[in-house]
Parts: structure tokens; C-alpha cells; sequence
């Protein structure tokens, strides 16, 4: 099983730089570029089957990487698991922000993250147990086949750490980039990471092995 992992395009939170998990954002015309690039990126793929989250700006990029216009094309399904982290009142807010008028909850976030909560949202925890839930899907998966995923920076960056075995504060080690794709393999649960933020036009696995050998 081949996974091509893509964070979804650019939208207004991302230029302003704050948080946003549950609002429900459309893509700019630089996040409508963005996917648009990856969609000529992997024009030669067929995929299988293809997820995303609940969130208008992962839909709208899986829908330009793989129309649903074209009947042959699997459908495109969404799944709550790969929703961002729900900031709560810290929706739309920047952190220096933040730190102002929620001094404690933020204090609390930055020592202990992995316990934490942001105010009125979703714990960390919850979080992690969702996304980890659907982690063991993708592991568990033994079939041949190319399977598309788009979802957002902090779902990717903890799909990949808990596919690789990695420690959860390793997600930070993978700011996967937005007009890009990445691609993990699974074989026999066997999980190895091929590609990182790329935008290369896609070849086979043995065209890629050949580029690292020189």
C-alpha cells in the first residue's frame, strides 16, 4: 500500500498566521494554486481510494487533485479522524494573543501540550487517540494500491510519527508544506517514508530509487 500524504492549500488562517482547526475555511487563489500543483504532480496516479477531513479546505484540494466530475475516479470521503485539533476559543487568534488575555491556559499548553487542552476545545489527547485510531487502519491495510490522504499540518505530522513508531514530539520534526506531497509505504507493515515534501512530477518507486543512488 502506497499512501501519498497532502497537507491541504492555503487559506486566510495560514497568511495570518493563527490558529484554526474547526473553522470551516475555504482555500485562497494561492491554496487553489497550491493543490492545482500537486494535481499535475500526480496526474499519472490512480488511486484507489482517497480521505480527507470534514473541513471545506481538505475537501476542495482532494476534489482538484481527483475531480469528482470524472466518473472513474473513487469518491472522495471524509472522515471526522483527520479533522485539525479544535482550538476552542483560541480559534482564529494568534498566539501572542493568546498569551495576553489566556495567560494560564496558555502557560498550562506550552509545558505540558501533550496533556493539555485549549480552552473550550479539544484536548490533545482526544486528539491523538483519533488520529492514532485511523493510523492503525493504514497499517493494518495489506492491499496493492495508491491511497490519497488530505488533511492538515498537526493529523499528517501525527499520522506519520505513529506509522513510523516514532515518540509524539517528533511530529514537529515533519512541517509538511502546503503544494506538496509526501509518500509512505507499507509493506506487510513494514512502513517506510519514500518522499517528503516533494513537487516533482511522480515516477515509480524504482525511478526514485535510481535519483538517490547518484
Amino acid at each position: 500500500m502506497r499512501f501519498f500524504l497532502v497537507r491541504h492549500g492555503q487559506t486566510q488562517a495560514n497568511i495570518d498566521g493563527v490558529f484554526c482547526g474547526k473553522t470551516d475555511l475555504s482555500l485562497t487563489q494561492t491554496g487553489i494554486n497550491q493543490a492545482q500543483q500537486i494535481a499535475d504532480s500526480l496526474k499519472n496516479i490512480t488511486f484507489r481510494s482517497i480521505h480527507c477531513s470534514e473541513m471545506k479546505r481538505a475537501i476542495q484540494t482532494a476534489q482538484i487533485i481527483s475531480p469528482s466530475s470524472i466518473l472513474s475516479l473513487p469518491k472522495i470521503n471524509s472522515d471526522y479522524r483527520l479533522n485539525e485539533l479544535d482550538f476552542g476559543a483560541w480559534e482564529l487568534c494568534h498566539h501572542a494573543d493568546i498569551a495576553k488575555e489566556d495567560p494560564l491556559a496558555w502557560s498550562h499548553w506550552l509545558a505540558d501540550w501533550q496533556n493539555g487542552c485549549p480552552t473550550g476545545g479539544e484536548s490533545f489527547k482526544h486528539f491523538a487517540e483519533r488520529v492514532e485510531e485511523y493510523t492503525e487502519v493504514l497499517r493494518s491495510s495489506i492491499a496493492t494500491a495508491n491511497y490519497l490522504i488530505v488533511a492538515h499540518q498537526g493529523v499528517l505530522g501525527l499520522l506519520l510519527v505513529k506509522l513510523l513508531q516514532l515518540p509524539t514530539e517528533a511530529m514537529w520534526s515533519f512541517p509538511f508544506q502546503q503544494g506538496t506531497y509526501s509518500i509512505v509505504d507499507n509493506h506487510a507493515g513494514v512502513i517506510t517514508l519514500n518522499v517528503f515534501n516533494s513537487q516533482m512530477e511522480y515516477c515509480s518507486k524504482d525511478e526514485y530509487d535510481s535519483q538517490l543512488i547518484d
